[in-house]
C-alpha cells in the first residue's frame, strides 16, 4: 500500500497509538476512512463529467457534421436532377447525351446512398442522445 512495507505500516501504527492514545485512535480511523472515501468518490464523480462533457461536445460536432453532408447532399441531388432533365433525350444517335444521362444517374443513385446513411446515422446519433 502506497510503497509502504509492513514494517513501515507497524511503525506508523505505533507512533498513532502513543500520539492519539487507546480511546481515540479508532474514532481517528474512522474519520481518516471516511476522509479517504470521500475524496475518492469526489475524484470519480469530477472524472464522469469530465467524461460525459467531453462526449457530448463531440457529439454535437459529429451532429453538426452529419447535418452539412445532408444539405450537401441535398444541393448536389437537385443541381444532378436538373441536369437529367435538361438532357435531350430524344436524339438516339448522338450518344454523349445518353453517356451524360448514365452519368448522372450514377451520381444521383451515390449520392441518394449516402443520404440514406447520413440519415441512418442522423436516426441513431438522436436515439443514442435521446439514451443518455
Amino acid at each position: 500500500m502506497f510503497g509502504m512495507g509492513f514494517m513501515e505500516i507497524f511503525l506508523v501504527a505505533i507512533v498513532a497509538i502513543i500520539a492519539l492514545g487507546p480511546e481515540k485512535l479508532p474514532s481517528a480511523m474512522v474519520d481518516i476512512a471516511k476522509f479517504f472515501k470521500k475524496f475518492k468518490s469526489g475524484i470519480e464523480n469530477a472524472k464522469s463529467t469530465l467524461d460525459n462533457e467531453l462526449n457530448i461536445s463531440q457529439m454535437k460536432e459529429e451532429a453538426d457534421k452529419f447535418k452539412a453532408s445532408v444539405s450537401d447532399v441535398k444541393s448536389i441531388a437537385s443541381v444532378d436532377l436538373d441536369e437529367i432533365t435538361s438532357l435531350d433525350v430524344d436524339n438516339k444517335e448522338d450518344t454523349t447525351p445518353q453517356k451524360e444521362i448514365k452519368k448522372a444517374k450514377i451520381k444521383r443513385e451515390n449520392h441518394q446512398m449516402y443520404a440514406d446513411n447520413s440519415k441512418k446515422e442522423t436516426i441513431r446519433f438522436d436515439q443514442e442522445e435521446n439514451k443518455a
